[in-house]
């Protein structure tokens, strides 16, 4: 006879490491996406302005 009980703690356990998973993509790419959006400025030159 087949045993539900162990398909029910396979499914839970695949359904458990699916979501795991998903969340560490998740956060593994969320940081790198927010930096990839935000405008990057090296240097700011002024020019036309006398110093002194």
């Amino acid at each position: 006879m087949f045993n539900f009980d162990k398909l029910a703690r396979v499914a839970t356990a695949a359904v458990g490491a699916l979501v795991l998973s998903t969340l560490s993509v998740a956060a593994a790419v969320g940081p790198a996406r927010s930096a990839e959006t935000a405008p990057v400025s090296y240097a700011a030159v002024q020019t036309g302005q006398a110093h002194g």
